[in-house]
């Protein structure tokens, strides 16, 4: 039975899910139109077209940037500590004559807001239920840590490790020629290695351009060691989190990164969760706390 009609909309593609009994997934659709090519009045379109005769059977609960302020409709951040709870007390509603409702994101702090996410708070307390605590990881363009303490989110910390990478690659001298990351364990490894030994990350930024010249590096381990450096750089910083249950969500071969960049860096309590299952459980979570 459908309970729910879960919505993950993010910048680039939207997921629609049937939601079950604690969140499992029934069936789902998937539609290139993300938050990002939208303008405010064609979210609801969309929505319509990519979830069809399913609208008719269940409320409606996004996720993600819908509720941006370049979105749908802002949904104004919740701040830390939050749990479901908190969540579910400032949903958006976007349409008035329809049963569909946006999760809000969450902030560090209401001066300044400190840092922000908006989808990856729907993730984490679909990982972490009441009374849980542990550290959620998402790897991207802008890399999350999510920090959950008996079931609700009390920290987070955005790093610019995929943007960075991108950006170096692809518009420097250090750059040029290379080729692509994932086929050499060893020269990532170094790179990890290297940043969690030393802060000194522009300088081994640096020793990609003067390794290639030393034909230490080929093109495509010129790029893992250089992704090696830059998520070395990341767990480096977040080593106070060493003891810590970790669940990374993201993209198979990211994740599997993450998981061997954190294993070098001591991290011991170590899993990779569905990005799908996280948010559908955490989007279930929030429904039924809705006051």
């Amino acid at each position: 039975m459908t309970e729910l009609i879960g919505v993950d909309w993010g910048t680039s593609n939207l997921r629609i899910m049937r939601l079950g009994a604690d969140g499992a997934v029934l069936d789902r659709r998937v539609d290139p139109r993300g938050a990002g090519r939208l303008a405010s009045d064609e979210f609801v379109g969309v929505l319509q077209q990519a979830a069809g005769d399913w609208l008719a059977l269940a409320p409606v609960l996004i996720a993600g940037m819908a509720g941006s302020r370049q979105g749908w409709v802002e949904a104004p951040y919740a701040f830390c500590p939050a749990g479901a709870e908190d969540l579910a007390a400032r949903l958006a509603r976007p349409d008035a004559a329809r049963d569909i409702r946006i999760v809000p994101g969450v902030a560090l702090t209401p001066r300044g807001l400190g840092d922000v996410m908006r989808g990856e708070e729907t993730q984490a307390l679909g990982l972490f239920g009441a009374g849980d605590s542990g550290l959620m990881v998402a790897p991207g363009s802008h890399s999350k840590w999510v920090r959950v303490e008996n079931g609700a989110i009390n920290g987070l910390r955005t790093h610019l490790t995929g943007e960075l990478f991108a950006a170096v690659r692809q518009a420097t001298l250090i750059g040029r020629d290379m080729g692509e990351p994932g086929a050499d364990d060893t020269a990532f490894d170094e790179g990890v290695q290297r940043a969690l030994s030393d802060p000194a990350l522009t300088a081994h930024l640096f020793t990609v351009r003067v390794r290639r010249l030393a034909d230490e590096l080929s093109q495509g381990a010129a790029a893992d060691f250089l992704s090696g450096l830059l998520i070395g750089a990341e767990l480096a910083a977040e080593g106070a989190h060493r003891d810590q249950t970790v669940q990374v969500v993201g993209e198979a071969a990211l994740a599997q990164r993450y998981v061997r960049a954190l294993a070098l860096a001591g991290f011991t309590d170590v899993g990779v969760a569905a990005g799908e299952t996280a948010v559908a459980r955490g989007l279930h979570r929030i429904w039924k706390a809705i006051p």
